[in-house]
C-alpha cells in the first residue's frame, strides 16, 4: 500500500496542499507526469492503483486537451501517522521522521507521532507461537554507534555496546574495586609485573559456535599494534606465547602493575581469529564475539541484539534489546515525552516519570572541558590569556542559563564529595587584568565542538563577546578524526571515566585523543614519564597521587579548562529489577529482569 500512499501524498502536496478529504481538482495526465517524474503511460497505471486502493476518485477528461477531475478520498495526517508507525515498527526511525518532515509542516502531527513513540519504546512481553514470551527492551538514543571495532573505539556509547557483544580476559568489578575473572579463570605474574600468564576457561564459544582459544587472545593483542588508537595498551608487550589452547604468557619489557586493568579495557575485547582473517571488512558489517548478546541486525536507524543462549556466565534475562538510533535533531521533539526506558542519554532533556516509577540519579563520572591547542600559534599560547578565559566564564550562570543535565562547576576530571559545594571561579575584573597582561589585541579564537556541546559553545561565544573576545564556533560529527582539528585554537568536549587509572591514562596515550593531541610536546613528554612511574608503582595510593599530580599541573598551567559535571537521571518501572548504572553511564542489559512482564509497557 505504501508506494501508492507516497504517490498520493506527493500529488496532494503539489496540487492540493490545502485540500482535504472530498476535495477535487482538475488536472491533466501530462501535469501528473511532471509531478511524479514518470511517463504519461505510467501515470495511468498509478491512477488505477490509487483508485483501487480507495485513495482517489478519477474522472477522465473526454477528448484531447480536456482536464480530468481528481477527488482526494483520504486525509493526509492519518495516512502519515500510519506510515510513520509502520516504518518505526520495522526499525526505520530516521525514515519515519523524514516522511513527516517531507509531507507535513504541522507541529501537531510530529507531536502526535512522538506521543505514539512513547508507547512504542520501553518493555514489551511479546507473545510468540507456542505460547512463548519474548521480553524485549526497546529504547531511543540520539548518538549513532560509530564502530564496534575494539581497536578503534573512542566514545563511551560504542565502548558500552562492545561490552555487550565481546568479552575480555578479565573484568573490573566496581563494587569490590578488584579485577575479577572473565575469559581467564586464573592468572599469575612475577614480582616486578613484567611476565603474566593467563589460564582460559574451557567451553567459551563465539556466537558462530567455535571455542575461544589462546590463539584468539594472541591475535587480538597483536592486532592492536601499529597505527591504531589503542596501540599504547600493548606498547610494552615484548613477547606472547600460546602454551596450548588455554594458556597464554605475555612478557613486557617494562613493569606494569596495572596490566590487568589494561586488559579490562573495551579495546582489549577478544576477537575470533578465523573470521577476521577470512574477511575482516565483512566481519565488521556483522561482528561476532562471545559476549552476553549477539547481533541480530545493524542499520542506520536500528541496532538489535538477542541474548546469547550459551553465555558462560549465564544467559541474560532479556531476550531482545532494540536500540532506536534517532536523528539528533529530533531530541527536542521528545522533550515532553515520557520515554519508558532504562537508559538516560545525557544529550536529551530531563523527562517526567509516573509517580510510582523508581529513579536513579547520579553524577556523570567525567566532565566537559576545553583543551587548548598549544601546538598552534595564537593567543592561547599565553598563560595569562588562558587564565583570563578561565576566570571570565561563570559556570553557575552557564548552568542556570542552559539547564538540562548540567549540575555543578568542574574543578577536575571526576566529581568528588566536595563537588556540590564548589563555586564558580569566575572573576571578571581579574580576567580583564590578565587579558591586558597577555597583550591580547582581539585575535579570533577558533573553537571546535560537536553534538550535545554546541549549546555550551554558543553560550561561551556570547560570554566571551562581552569581554571583547571573538570566538568562532565550528562543529563536527566526529572531532577525533576531524581533518581541521589541528587548525583550531581549542576544543570543547566531554570525557567519561571508568573506575581506575586506565581511563585517565588513555587521555594521555590514545592516538586521536583531543587532550593528548593538543598538549605541547614538552608537556606531553613530561606526562609520559609520569605515566611510566604510575605503571611501575605497586601501591594504589601512590599511583593515585601520581595521577592527581598530572591533573593538578594541567589545571594550574591551564592546559585544560574544566567546565561542568553533568547528572544522569534514569527512570525505572517498578516491575524492573537488576538495574545499575555502569561507570560509562549506561545500563548493563544482561542484569535486567522483569518481575511481571505483562504489566510493563
Amino acid at each position: 500500500m505504501y508506494p501508492a500512499v507516497e504517490r498520493y501524498l506527493t500529488i496532494l502536496n503539489k496540487l492540493g496542499i490545502h485540500e482535504e478529504k472530498g476535495s477535487s481538482i482538475e488536472v491533466s495526465t501530462d501535469e501528473l507526469a511532471l509531478i511524479l517524474f514518470c511517463t504519461t503511460r505510467n501515470v495511468k497505471i498509478i491512477i488505477k492503483k490509487l483508485v483501487d486502493e480507495g485513495l482517489i476518485e478519477w474522472q477522465a477528461g473526454r477528448g484531447r486537451g480536456n482536464l480530468s477531475k481528481l477527488t482526494f478520498l483520504a486525509e493526509k495526517e492519518p495516512l502519515l501517522m500510519e506510515w510513520a508507525q509502520e516504518l518505526s515498527r520495522k526499525g526505520e526511525y530516521k525514515q519515519a521522521f523524514d516522511l513527516l518532515q517531507t509531507y507535513s509542516q504541522s507541529a501537531e502531527v510530529k507531536d502526535r507521532f512522538v506521543h505514539w513513540l512513547n508507547s512504542h519504546f520501553g518493555y514489551e512481553a511479546e507473545q510468540k507461537e507456542g505460547n512463548s514470551v519474548v521480553d524485549t527492551l526497546r529504547f531511543p538514543v540520539y548518538c549513532p554507534i560509530n564502530t564496534l571495532d575494539p581497536s578503534e573505539v573512542r566514545f563511551s556509547f560504542d565502548s558500552h555496546m562492545i561490552r555487550q557483544v565481546f568479552d575480555r580476559l578479565v573484568e573490573y568489578d566496581s563494587v569490590s574495586g578488584r579485577v575479577i575473572p572473565s575469559i581467564a579463570h586464573s592468572w599469575e605474574s612475577n614480582p616486578d609485573a613484567t611476565e603474566w600468564t593467563f589460564y582460559l576457561r574451557k567451553g567459551i564459544r563465539f556466537h558462530h559456535g567455535r571455542e575461544l582459544t589462546s590463539e584468539d587472545v594472541h591475535f587480538t593483542l597483536e592486532r592492536l599494534r601499529g597505527n591504531r588508537p589503542h596501540n599504547w595498551l600493548v606498547r610494552y608487550v615484548k613477547q606472547m606465547e600460546c602454551i596450548g589452547n588455554r594458556t597464554i604468557r605475555i612478557v613486557l619489557d617494562k613493569p606494569n602493575h596495572i596490566f590487568l586493568n589494561y586488559l579490562c579495557s573495551s579495546a582489549m575485547s577478544i576477537l575470533p581469529k578465523d573470521l577476521m582473517l577470512k574477511d575482516e571488512e565483512q566481519f565488521w558489517n556483522f561482528p561476532i564475539g562471545s559476549g552476553p548478546f549477539q547481533l541480530f541486525q545493524w542499520t542506520e536507524c536500528c541496532f538489535e541484539m538477542t541474548a546469547n543462549p550459551y553465555y558462560y556466565q549465564g544467559r541474560a534475562h532479556l531476550d531482545r534489546v532494540v536500540i532506536a538510533i534517532m536523528p539528533e535533531d529530533t531530541a527536542s521533539l521528545s522533550s515532553n515525552a515520557n520515554w519508558r526506558q532504562l537508559i538516560s542519554d545525557h544529550r536529551t532533556k530531563d523527562t517526567v516519570s509516573d509517580r510510582d516509577w523508581k529513579s536513579i540519579e547520579s553524577l556523570w563520572r567525567g566532565c566537559t572541558l576545553i583543551s587548548w591547542n598549544l601546538r598552534k600559534q595564537g593567543p592561547q599560547q599565553s598563560l595569562h590569556f588562558r587564565l583570563a578565559f578561565e576566570l571570565l566564564l561563570d559556570r553557575m550562570k552557564q548552568i542556570r542559563d542552559l539547564g538540562g543535565d548540567r549540575s555543578y562547576p568542574a574543578r577536575g576530571f571526576r566529581p568528588t564529595e566536595r563537588t556540590p559545594y564548589e563555586e564558580s571561579s569566575s572573576n571578571p575584573e581579574e580576567a580583564k587584568r590578565l587579558l591586558r597582561e597577555a597583550g591580547y589585541e582581539g585575535a579570533t579564537i577558533q573553537l571546535l565542538t560537536y553534538g550535545s556541546h554546541v549549546a555550551d559553545a554558543i553560550w561561551i561565544q556570547e560570554r566571551c563577546a562581552e569581554f571583547g573576545i571573538t570566538v568562532i564556533v565550528h562543529t563536527e560529527d566526529n572531532v577525533c578524526t576531524s581533518e581541521g582539528k589541528g587548525d583550531m585554537d581549542c576544543i570543547l568536549h566531554g570525557m567519561v571515566f571508568g573506575d581506575d587509572e586506565v581511563c585517565e591514562i588513555e587521555n594521555y596515550e590514545q592516538i586521536g585523543n583531543s587532550l593528548r593531541d593538543y598538549l605541547h610536546p614538552t608537556m606531553l613528554e613530561w606526562v609520559e614519564i609520569e605515566v611510566e612511574k604510575v605503571l611501575a608503582c605497586k601501591q594504589k595510593e601512590q599511583r593515585r597521587q601520581l595521577m592527581d599530580g598530572i591533573e593538578q599541573k594541567l589545571r594550574e598551567e591551564a592546559h585544560l579548562l574544566f567546565l561542568l559535571h553533568k547528572k544522569i537521571n534514569t527512570q525505572i518501572h517498578p516491575a524492573v529489577n537488576g538495574v545499575g548504572i555502569t561507570s560509562l553511564g549506561w545500563i548493563e542489559f544482561k542484569k535486567i529482569w522483569l518481575e511481571n512482564p505483562a504489566s510493563v509497557s
